[in-house]
């Protein structure tokens, strides 16, 4: 999945920069549209979920400020989706008794599955920004769409990552490398953890020593696993986990001194969430994650119009929450942007002709939020290869930006990892 440089239609440039489909700042609106919008508000995900929806506002913002989609001023109509069957009956009831023609969410790999199929049932548009779930595009669903890169992308490019940046540092060769895969069951962890562990083996020839996985519902504790790990000393970990299972391994694998060269992740959620590092502190120091872009990413490395966009929507994230953007406000933002994008070319929320609109986007990396491209399948997945993602490292109470390099001023520290208490 090489990063290509690709030409830009005429078209494209026009409805990322501003051209003929753009309106100005401050032009009036006539009327609103409603979009539905499903996230878990509460539950073991309500963290992330509220993140999400504070993507969505920030962005929703900047588009009404432009002159919203279609001419009329973006409103949201906001459901809780904890679990499966509330996201599947809080579907229904946005389609039902909201009216809505649109439906995006759900951040989670749980939960995009059963809302997406009842908004099929209704032949509305699913619009989803967060979930990688592999299964998600595979159904023949020809009104759901998915922005974010699915866990194939995620497996492939900590792969990349763990081959030609770590291994290297580690002065071996990627054949030379011991693997100890771990996850969490749900078909967030299986997709990214199976994609990785092929692309390891089969490419890489990579050593794998352990693949366990765990519910993270019921999880309370990792000793077994720590203990099987440490008499099995791989280089590298690679865990994909959830908010409270995360720094439960990561806690007791300091208490149990189990140590290892790297510990790799991927996604906004566990090692990827702010909430690791508030549960931590200096004690996060050294883990990576595969997210969005964050401090210390490099804006010119975009495309002009990509830069104009993320200046702005970065200072938009700073002003409501005095903070850099995190992980769930960079997939909501861009996925929302984009399906602005969407609908400004179909000037309709009709089915075939939104597809039409979504199937025409063909924009490179580096032009819109996160430094995102855009080529839908018409599987309706979006090309792993235009969502530019970037590994991030825990430093110092932060994740910052450490790779690719040529995207970031930051550079990967405590490679390899060294004593827990030598990390500072």
């Amino acid at each position: 999945m090489p990063r290509r440089t690709l030409a830009i239609t005429v078209v494209a440039l026009m409805l990322v920069t501003g051209g003929l489909l753009a309106v100005v700042h401050g032009q009036s609106l006539s009327g609103e549209y409603k979009i539905g919008v499903l996230e878990p508000l509460t539950g073991p995900l309500a963290g992330e979920g509220k993140r999400h929806l504070e993507g969505y506002e920030i962005v929703r913002d900047m588009i009404n400020e432009r002159g919203g989609v279609m001419g009329k001023k973006l409103v949201f109509a906001v459901a809780d989706a904890p679990d499966p069957t509330a996201a599947a009956s809080e579907a229904n009831r946005l389609v039902t008794r909201e009216g809505v023609k649109i439906i995006t969410g759900t951040f989670s790999s749980r939960l995009c599955g059963a809302a997406s199929e009842a908004a099929a049932r209704h032949n509305v548009v699913y619009w989803e920004t967060s979930c990688v779930d592999p299964r998600f595009n595979k159904r023949g669903l020809k009104t759901v769409f998915r922005t974010e890169i699915d866990a194939t992308g995620f497996g492939w490019y900590n792969v990349e990552f763990i081959a030609k940046h770590l291994a290297p540092r580690f002065g071996k060769k990627p054949n030379e490398l011991k693997i100890a895969f771990l996850s969490e069951d749900s078909s967030y962890g299986q997709g990214v953890t199976e994609s990785a562990r092929q692309r390891a083996k089969q490419e890489f020839g990579m050593q794998e020593v352990a693949a366990e996985y765990y519910s993270f519902t019921s999880i309370n504790d990792f000793t077994p696993i720590i203990a099987k790990f440490k008499q099995l000393a791989p280089d590298v970990v690679h865990h994909i986990g959830y908010t409270n299972d995360a720094p439960l391994f990561w806690r007791q694998a300091r208490e149990q001194n189990f140590l290892f060269r790297a510990h790799v992740h991927a996604g906004a959620t566990g090692y990827g969430s702010p909430d690791f590092g508030k549960a931590l502190g200096a004690d996060a120091n050294g883990a990576f994650a595969l997210l969005e872009p964050g401090p210390g990413f490099r804006i010119e490395a975009l495309r002009p119009e990509g830069q104009k966009l993320e200046r702005e929507f970065r200072e938009a994230v700073q002003k409501r929450t005095g903070s850099y953007p995190l992980g769930g406000h960079q997939l909501a933002g861009g996925g929302l942007w984009l399906l602005k994008l969407v609908l400004d070319r179909a000037r309709s929320d009709d089915p075939d002709k939104f597809r039409a609109a979504v199937m025409a986007l063909d924009l490179p990396v580096g032009s819109v939020i996160n430094g995102w491209g855009v080529k839908f399948a018409e599987n309706g997945q979006n090309a792993n290869d235009r969502v530019q993602h970037y590994m991030l490292q825990w430093q110092n109470g932060q994740l910052v930006t450490v790779w690719p390099e040529e995207f970031t001023t930051n550079r990967a520290k405590w490679i390899p990892l060294g004593a827990w208490d030598r990390r500072k």
